[in-house]
């Protein structure tokens, strides 16, 4: 049935099985994704906002630029795109065009908002930083054989970048080489715990990371 054909009424529930799918874009209204739909949510009134999926297949991340004044919007399907809209007035204002085979498990501004980080579902796994204002990407490689999760930029340094998913945390760093910048990663060791899988984790000041893990440890 398309979207001629009808006209949607209201999106019940929550997608709780995406990690990270819920952020504030201003001190009253919360942003999140379910099923097809981005939900702007004002959490005084319970009042919605949509916007419905542009790729075939639905929604696959969202993340809010550090302004609040845009957010950005990864889609699912065949060769989806990321959309940059402008917020409150909800408009398209960059695209940024088929880096990823069947959809976008998660994405993260840095913190002066000049780049974004991008990290593709199965069966590709690539993770991706775009000069999102030239619509441009900047650099990219495989992130893991596995499941992605999570993507982030370190908070006082542009030039790191943590990724943690399916069994491994994975922290990065742009280096320059011999023939130009290239993403080096290194997965982090669990020595005598457990491999796990690492839904959550945050960097410290002195730049270590604390993690969670399936058991209910801290991993540092």
């Amino acid at each position: 049935i398309g979207q001629e054909c009808c006209s949607l009424h209201y999106v019940y529930g929550g997608d709780t099985g995406r990690s990270g799918n819920l952020s504030m874009i201003d001190d009253r209204t919360v942003i999140y994704t379910v099923g097809n739909a981005v939900v702007l949510e004002n959490v005084f009134d319970n009042k919605k906002k949509y916007i419905m999926a542009i790729d075939e297949g639905g929604v696959g991340c969202v993340s809010v630029h550090p302004s609040r004044t845009m957010f950005a919007v990864g889609g699912r399907g065949h060769k989806p795109n990321i959309y940059i809209y402008s917020y409150p007035d909800l408009k398209i204002l960059k695209v940024l065009k088929q880096e990823a085979e069947r959809g976008y498990a998660s994405l993260n501004f840095n913190q002066s908002g000049t780049k974004l980080a991008s990290v593709a579902m199965a069966p590709d796994y690539m993770l991706t930083v775009w000069d999102w204002e030239q619509e441009r990407v900047m650099l990219h490689t495989k992130a893991f054989g596995q499941d992605v999760f999570s993507v982030t930029f370190s908070v006082d340094d542009d030039n790191r970048l943590t990724t943690s998913g399916t069994g491994h945390i994975r922290f990065w760093k742009i280096a320059s080489t011999f023939t130009g910048l290239k993403l080096q990663g290194q997965i982090g060791k669990f020595g005598k715990v457990d491999l796990s899988d690492i839904s959550a984790y945050i960097e410290l000041p002195d730049g270590k990371v604390v993690s969670g893990s399936e058991t209910g440890a801290l991993l540092l």
